[in-house]
């Protein structure tokens, strides 16, 4: 109960306002205010603003969309996939995922970027940069970049949105084939402790607000993890790890400065030789089966997780229906 002593003057039988909510017009008008309820377009504090809605992006905010500025496409997603070179499982693995967060009501897009590179992965950076500008330059709100070696989950991009952090990454675990047992991040990481701020992070799985590449130079995605997580920091970025979010990849880094010269070498030209032959691992689930599952294989053994989707190829229809 409020204390009619302290009640200043001229305020005597004015209803006591909780601070922690907006007024309401009659508690306005108490006071004195009522020239500022904006009761009417004609108001002179009233702007118009009308915003499309498109799609059901407004939907998936949830509490978020009290502060959120306007968007055409909320929580719109291009993944980019750092070039089209599949380990095995991959692909199906990201077909699914975008199945299944396109019907939590997700916009998704997907654009597997060229590999440009003269010698295996030299072009990295470059296309990792390209990548950046596209989804800046297409109006997404949000940029997946995945390589070819992780294993995403159905739920791996919904878990990592619903955190509405500017940079977030899931957990990375390597497969058995990482002989080198090194550090994917600092700290290292353990699971189940939530939302965890690190220095830096393997950058095969990587959640952004676009509004993050406005301020990162292109030689920004050259170089190593620490050095890309450098960059970030010198505009005030810090990457957050979601713990709680496990994505394996098939391979450890390739950590070329502990390998001999002939063993770097060798890999070097049995990665050059099959990203130069090798049709693109696109199989189904091992233990896919069409007459029960949900998805579709065509004609060339291409798994999709949605028929429509086999028949659209790179910017546009293709031959591939």
């Amino acid at each position: 109960m409020s204390d009619a002593n302290n009640v200043g003057p001229g305020l005597e039988g004015v209803p006591e306002i909780d601070e922690a909510r907006p007024l309401t017009a009659d508690e306005a008008y108490a006071l004195g205010l009522g020239r500022y309820v904006v009761d009417s377009s004609s108001h002179p504090g009233f702007y118009a603003s009308s915003w499309p809605n498109l799609g059901m992006g407004f939907n998936t905010l949830g509490h978020n969309a009290r502060y959120r500025i306007p968007h055409l496409q909320y929580n719109s997603v291009l993944i980019t996939v750092i070039s089209n070179h599949w380990q095995p499982d991959g692909w199906w693995r990201l077909q699914n995922m975008i199945r299944f967060t396109e019907k939590a009501g997700y916009v998704v897009a997907l654009e597997e970027v060229d590999d440009m590179s003269t010698m295996p992965a030299d072009a990295i950076g470059i296309m990792r940069a390209c990548a950046a500008m596209l989804a800046l330059d297409a109006g997404f709100e949000w940029c997946l970049m995945v390589d070819t070696d992780a294993l995403l989950e159905e739920d791996t991009l919904v878990k990592l949105l619903v955190h509405d952090r500017p940079i977030v990454y899931p957990l990375v675990f390597a497969g058995k084939n990482d002989k080198y047992k090194g550090p994917l991040s600092s700290p290292m990481l353990k699971t189940g402790f939530g939302l965890q701020p690190v220095t830096w992070a393997t950058m095969c799985c990587m959640l952004f607000n676009v509004k993050v590449f406005n301020c990162l130079a292109p030689y920004a995605w050259h170089g190593h993890d620490f050095h890309f997580a450098q960059c970030l920091s010198h505009f005030g970025h810090r990457i957050y790890v979601d713990t709680d979010t496990v994505v394996k990849v098939t391979r450890g880094p390739a950590r070329h400065p502990v390998k001999t010269w002939d063993e770097f070498w060798g890999d070097r030209k049995a990665f050059y030789e099959s990203r130069q032959v090798d049709d693109r691992d696109r199989r189904p689930p091992p233990d896919f089966d069409p007459a029960f599952d949900e998805g579709y294989v065509d004609a060339k053994g291409i798994y999709w997780a949605v028929r429509e989707w086999s028949r659209q190829g790179v910017n546009g229809y293709s031959a591939n229906a």
